[in-house]
């Protein structure tokens, strides 16, 4: 699956097919309320950040509107994320549950387009309109239709899902839409039962406090002071001043081939760590080539899904962990330190982030939108992954407004790849292509070395 944002993510030229959603009956008051990252990103509800993400993919011919209608229903029956929304209550958003089989999805509008950037811009307002969590449903699915390979493209606000709800959004629609093809009469897949996201907001409301001063709640503390009473920065001046945001620019790279990630890969296990402890290190070593400091502190993030029921789950289960990497001389101590700061911070994510915020009060002081922060994420790991690779897959995140650099970092059959999104600065994107080529030449030169030393061996 290729990570991308809308503004780098080109589809060819066809007609766009808009499905639209019938909502039958009315839905059910639940006690259960939103998850902390469901709160964080909905906000006042009437303010909501528009943020969307959506995965993509084709399909052989023509689209066949009945199977992906007949498929993307499906999906909405089978995940209760998507069949819960969220109204303004006096005292914090109230969540609302609709039944299975309430939510029908029929083929609507068709405009065609012979100029692919007007398609796009036109799938983006559709986006932008149908992915509001202010409305239910806060998703859409849409189709480009052409003679040879059609796209489905199926987009959600992002308090329905996480990266991983994509990937499995992707594997569950596409089997889906295969089944209605071959038999319409009586499709059928078999899917192994699924837990609900609605059920891991209670249990997430339900989980005992942390006490202040427990170790893990201790060095959260230690390390946002260090960061200056804050969450960590990237550390190079990207053209805004405090409390500035620009509209995002993004950048989408390779970072290396497949063989080269394999050898990046035994290379990081020879000094003694894991390829999440290697990428996070390749960044400190060229964040240091570029002038800046040799301590780079950032967060990442981590599933939550450690139940066998919500692997499959649409959801978003995602925690923060702290963490800083400490450049050494050569990248294999580097990623070494890296390796031990990553089994050290673990424990960190085990304890929920309003606790911590919670346990900091004034000391802490939220003076940007956007944390820097490193997600990794192997695509090659996740069930159905060769399907992904097959269609096409891609994951594409809307494009807003930012005052900070984040990373993705991404491995498919193809590689490594990069996503980065930053301030729209002349400033910030010159330091984003002195960092992404510093990276770049980085990796390939210790790849390079490793590969020689294996040769001579």
């Amino acid at each position: 699956m290729r990570v991308t944002s809308i503004t780098e993510y080109h589809p060819a030229a066809g007609v766009v097919v808009e499905f639209t959603a019938d909502v039958t009956g009315d839905a059910q008051r639940s006690p259960i309320p939103p998850s902390f990252n469901q709160r964080f990103h909905l906000g006042d509800l009437g303010e909501a950040r528009r943020v969307w993400i959506a995965g993509t993919f084709d399909v052989p011919g023509r689209i066949d509107v009945d199977a992906l209608a007949w498929a993307f229903t499906r999906l909405i029956d089978r995940h209760d994320t998507l069949r819960s929304s969220f109204v303004q209550a006096t005292d914090g958003l109230d969540r609302m549950l609709h039944r299975p089989g309430s939510v029908e999805i029929a083929a609507s509008n068709r405009t065609e387009f012979d100029c692919p950037t007007e398609l796009r811009e036109h799938l983006r307002r559709i986006l932008e309109l149908r992915c509001d969590a202010r409305r239910f449903p806060s998703y859409t699915c849409v189709a480009i239709d052409r003679p040879d390979v059609s796209t489905v493209v199926c987009a959600f606000d992002h308090s329905n899902v996480d990266a991983l709800s994509i990937a499995v959004t992707v594997d569950e629609v596409r089997a889906w839409y295969d089944a209605y093809r071959r038999c319409p009469s009586s499709p059928n897949i078999e899917l192994s039962p699924v837990g609900g996201f609605v059920d891991y907001c209670r249990i997430e409301a339900t989980e005992p406090a942390v006490d202040r001063h427990d170790e893990r709640m201790v060095r959260w503390s230690e390390f946002l002071v260090r960061c200056g009473g804050t969450t960590p920065s990237f550390p190079f001046d990207l053209g805004l001043a405090d409390g500035e945001t620009a509209t995002q620019a993004t950048l989408v790279a390779p970072i290396l081939d497949a063989d080269r990630t394999a050898e990046f890969e035994r290379l990081c296990t020879r000094s003694g760590g894991g390829m999440f402890a290697g990428v996070v290190a390749a960044i400190g070593q060229a964040c240091a080539a570029i002038g800046g400091p040799r301590q780079i502190p950032f967060l990442f993030p981590l599933h939550t899904r450690h139940e066998d029921r919500f692997r499959r789950a649409l959801g978003w289960f995602t925690t923060n962990a702290p963490m800083t990497v400490d450049v050494g001389d050569v990248l294999v101590d580097t990623i070494a330190a890296a390796q031990r700061e990553f089994r050290a911070a673990l424990p960190l994510s085990t304890v929920p982030i309003p606790q911590v915020l919670a346990s900091l009060g004034d000391t802490f002081t939220l003076s940007r939108n956007d944390v820097f922060m490193v997600s990794y994420i192997d695509y090659t790991r996740i069930e159905g992954h060769r399907g992904l690779e097959e269609s096409n897959a891609h994951h594409v995140s809307n494009a807003t407004v930012s005052d900070d650099a984040q990373f993705w970092v991404s491995r498919t059959t193809s590689g490594l790849a990069l996503r980065a999104r930053f301030p729209d600065t002349v400033l910030a994107h010159s330091v984003m292509t002195a960092f992404s080529g510093a990276l770049v030449a980085l990796l390939a030169e210790a790849t390079d070395q490793a590969t020689t030393t294996a040769l001579k061996r």
